[in-house]
């Protein structure tokens, strides 16, 4: 039989173990919330983005989103090709850029690639990006209620290459920690339109929830997507109990939901990639 032909691959395997992405940096600007209102002068968001090899699908790639947890705010690359890496192999990002090449590139050849977002948060204090999704001032009055439709119209727009390569139709989201928390959000604020189809959360719960300050409502969002949990049973930041209080109420009103428990600590962790991981569980949906 003959070999299969090669595949072009966005990202590829380092000597370390590791994969490394080809990705496009670019700067997303948009309003600033005046009282609710995206009515301010102009302020600027770095984003990475990429889509797979190849000719799109009729309708474009699905899109997948991944919102980070708490991050120092580092100078972000300068607009245009980029590479994004773990600083070495030890790093969490090991499983981020793992599952990257999962959703661009398709190792198993199930037949379902998705282009891929990775925004990032406003700066908070000068000095950390976290999303805005938890703060006690409200989201209506947020900086990411404004960023992201600039985002996701800019994409529709033509901001990211051709907005035909999109299917803006088919979203999918994952998140870690303040990240995750974000990635519920998606479901509470923006699903009016039934455009997410499946979430993916990592040590994180419901989208106002903070750590173990976390009241979950009795009544879960009108169309609210299948949900993935990932979590560590020992988590000593974002409680398991705040994880199972979202989950609970997911499942007893008829959501699809599952969870899987690791037992490592507050971290991103390997669960996210493979049979189990965050492509398998959107492939479904």
């Amino acid at each position: 039989m003959a070999p299969m032909p090669a595949q072009a691959a966005r990202c590829g395997l380092q000597a370390d173990g590791t994969y490394s992405c080809s990705m496009v940096a670019t700067t997303q600007s948009y309003k600033y919330n005046l009282a609710g209102s995206c009515t301010g002068g102009n302020t600027t968001r770095p984003v990475m983005y990429q889509v797979p090899e190849g000719t799109p699908p009729e309708g474009g790639w699905p899109v997948v989103f991944f919102y980070h947890g708490l991050n120092p705010a580092a100078p972000p690359p300068p607009d245009g090709p980029t590479t994004f890496a773990p600083p070495d192999a030890s790093s969490d990002l090991r499983h981020l850029t793992a599952s990257i090449h999962e959703l661009l590139d398709d190792p198993n050849n199930t037949g379902k690639k998705y282009a891929v977002v990775l925004p990032k948060a406003a700066l908070q204090l000068l000095v950390l990006r976290f999303w805005d999704t938890n703060l006690p001032t409200g989201y209506n009055v947020s900086s990411d209620k404004c960023f992201f439709p600039a985002l996701w119209s800019s994409i529709e727009g033509g901001g990211y290459g051709a907005g035909s390569q999109y299917n803006m139709d088919r979203r999918y989201a994952y998140g870690m920690s303040s990240g995750g928390y974000n990635t519920s959000r998606m479901a509470v604020s923006w699903n009016g339109d039934k455009v997410w189809k499946a979430l993916a959360i990592h040590s994180a719960s419901y989208a106002h929830c903070s750590g173990p300050l976390c009241s979950v409502p009795a009544t879960m969002p009108a169309d609210h997507p299948p949900t993935k949990f990932y979590h560590a049973s020992g988590d000593p930041v974002n409680p398991i109990s705040a994880m199972y209080a979202y989950y609970d109420k997911l499942v007893a009103q008829g959501y699809v939901a599952e969870v899987k428990v690791n037992n490592e600590g507050h971290n991103l962790t390997a669960d996210i990639v493979g049979p189990g991981g965050v492509k398998a569980w959107f492939d479904q949906y």
